[in-house]
C-alpha cells in the first residue's frame, strides 16, 4: 500500500510540474521563449561530438591512427559544467519569472542572460583552442581535437546572449516585491515600458488640435487699440445720406 500510495504521489507530482511548465510556457513573451529554447538547446549540444580523439600507434614501418568521437558528457570538465549550469540558471530563472516570482537582479533579467551567454561563449572558445596532446606508454600519442557539435555549441550559446539583448530592449518591469507598487522605483519602471504608439510608429497618429481664438479665450485681438473704427468703414446706401438744411432767412 505504501508503494502505490508513494507511486501514485510521484506521478500527481510529475503531472502537476509539467502543467506548470506548459503554462510557464504559454505566459512568456517571445523573447523569453527565444531565451528557454537557447537554453534547452545549449544543453542538448553536450550529447553532440565536442571532441575528436586521435591515438597513433607506432607500427612496424609508419604510425596508424585509431580516431573516436568524444561528446561533451564524456570529456565532462569544468567547461561542460559551466555550460551546464548557464542552461539550468536561465531555465530557472524564465520559469520563476512565468510563475510571476518577484525577486531583484543587478540590470534586469535581460542583463543576467546576456553575461551568461558570453560567458558561456568564451568558454566554448577557449575551449576549441585549447588542444592537447598526451604521450601514452609504449610510444604511442593520444591527439585532442575538437568536432562539429562543439561549434553548434558556440553558435547557440551566441543565440542565448541575442535573446538576452531583446529582453533588455523590450524594457519589462520585475514582478514588484510586496509593499514596492507604489515605491519611486516602480514607477520609473513603468515610466519606461513603451506605449502602443512606440510599438507602432506607423500607425495613425492623431490629428493636432487648432489653436483658440483670441475671442473664444476671452481676450482682445492685439492692435484692437489703434484700430480704425468699424462704424467709419461703412458706406450708407443711396437714399439714405444724411444732409443737414441749411438754415435761411425768411
Amino acid at each position: 500500500m505504501n508503494a502505490d500510495e508513494a507511486a501514485g504521489g510521484a506521478a500527481r507530482w510529475t503531472g502537476s510540474l509539467g502543467g506548470r511548465i506548459l503554462s510557464a510556457w504559454r505566459v512568456l513573451p517571445p523573447e523569453r521563449r527565444l531565451a528557454a529554447g537557447a537554453a534547452v538547446g545549449l544543453f542538448a549540444t553536450l550529447f553532440l561530438p565536442w571532441y575528436q580523439e586521435t591515438v597513433l600507434v607506432p607500427g612496424a614501418a609508419s604510425r596508424t591512427g585509431l580516431s573516436a568521437a568524444v561528446t561533451g558528457w564524456g570529456a565532462f570538465s569544468f567547461v561542460e559544467a559551466a555550460v551546464l549550469l548557464v542552461a539550468g540558471g536561465v531555465l530557472t530563472l524564465l520559469f520563476q519569472r512565468a510563475e510571476g516570482r518577484a525577486f531583484h537582479l543587478p540590470g534586469g533579467d535581460g542583463w543576467v542572460i546576456v553575461v551568461a551567454g558570453g560567458w558561456a561563449c568564451g568558454l566554448v572558445l577557449w575551449r576549441i583552442f585549447d588542444k592537447q596532446s598526451t604521450s601514452l606508454p609504449g610510444g604511442g600519442v593520444s591527439i585532442a581535437g575538437v568536432d562539429w557539435g562543439i561549434f553548434v555549441a558556440l553558435a547557440v550559446a551566441g543565440l542565448l546572449t541575442l535573446s538576452g539583448s531583446r529582453i533588455r530592449a523590450a524594457h519589462q518591469p520585475e514582478p514588484p516585491l510586496p509593499g514596492e507598487e507604489g515605491s519611486p522605483r516602480r514607477r520609473r519602471q513603468r515610466s519606461e515600458i513603451p506605449g502602443p504608439q512606440e510599438h507602432s510608429p506607423t500607425g495613425p497618429r492623431p490629428a493636432p488640435e487648432a489653436p483658440l481664438r483670441p475671442s473664444e479665450l476671452g481676450m482682445r485681438p492685439p492692435g484692437w487699440l489703434s484700430a480704425r473704427p468699424r462704424h467709419m468703414d461703412e458706406t450708407p446706401e443711396r437714399g439714405e445720406e444724411h444732409t443737414t438744411p441749411l438754415d435761411r432767412g425768411e
